[in-house]
């Protein structure tokens, strides 16, 4: 099965139409349906249920979407595989990263790359730390910047910032006046939190923390990234703990006030995944501090 015929396939597969798996692929439709014909007379099999009304998946055709999406991303890691080979000091590196990160001097550090090593070009996506873990093992990305504290298995790990927590208020918040926040006046306010399967050291870092100051916080919203937790709690939906770097989000609505009685601190670092052949990675690493040896690759 060539590749062309894989990726014909997987977009009806995943569209359920074959109108707009056309226009995703950007041909006419007519083309598109011969060589989905072409294929099932290939393979022997019918992939599709048809009628004027729908499309659905035949149970072979359900396997074959899974195949096919092995397959295809398996001939796109050979492709890459081979033009990294002819790389020298110039290259691509995907980034995962939390946003708590841009606001930590991590910045200062790719403007120093750029310097140093023109040909890098980096490319960057918001992911959470879970997320990015993941991406790499997928080989979905190259480097991840994440809340994570402890070295995660198989990973390689380098901590690059630790923050300690404080508290982000409403600026009409009853408390936002007091210059250090005791973090039991909290017991009654509703909270806004990353999800645990989004961030489970950082979520579970906050839990701890109001445990500590003798209450267990009472999560009325959820957000995906902090900076939306920011942004709720400048909307007055309640209350959140986050890096005191987020301070320099500067938003308006919102104080921030350390903490008084407790102490916790989020750790940040850099992640890597080893077993990436990225010719250049190693000259990353270098120029994010990591020694060599630290390195494993």
């Amino acid at each position: 099965m060539d590749p062309k015929s894989l990726r014909y396939f997987l977009a009806v597969a995943e569209e359920l139409h074959y109108g707009r798996a056309a226009q995703r692929l950007h041909i006419s439709q007519p083309p598109l349906t011969k060589s989905i014909q072409q294929l099932e007379a290939r393979l022997g099999v019918s992939l599709f249920d048809r009628n004027k009304r729908s499309v659905r998946l035949t149970p072979a055709g359900l396997t074959l979407m899974e195949e096919a999406r092995r397959l295809l991303a398996q001939s796109e890691l050979s492709m890459r595989a081979v033009q990294r080979s002819a790389l020298g000091d110039t290259g691509r590196v995907r980034i995962g990263f939390v946003a708590a990160v841009l606001f930590m001097g991590v910045e200062a550090v790719f403007r120093r790359i750029d310097r140093e090593a023109s040909g890098i070009d980096s490319v960057w996506e918001e992911m959470g730390s879970s997320d990015q873990l993941e991406a790499l093992r997928q080989d979905r990305i190259d480097l991840g910047f994440g809340q994570i504290s402890n070295g995660p298995a198989g990973m390689g790990f380098h901590r690059v910032a630790s923050d300690p927590l404080v508290v982000a208020m409403p600026q009409s918040h009853p408390l936002a006046s007091r210059r250090r926040v005791p973090l039991g006046r909290l017991i009654g306010d509703p909270f806004i939190l990353i999800p645990r399967q989004s961030a489970p050291t950082f979520h579970d870092l906050v839990i701890t923390a109001c445990m500590q100051a003798g209450f267990s916080p009472n999560i009325r919203h959820y957000a995906m990234h902090l900076v939306s937790v920011v942004s709720l709690v400048a909307m007055g939906r309640g209350v959140s703990l986050v890096p005191r770097a987020f301070a320099r989000a500067a938003l308006p609505g919102v104080v921030f006030r350390p903490i008084e009685g407790v102490k916790a601190h989020a750790e940040y670092s850099v992640v890597w995944n080893p077993r990436n052949n990225l010719p250049i990675l190693p000259r990353v690493l270098g120029l994010l501090g990591v020694p060599p040896a630290s390195q494993g690759l």
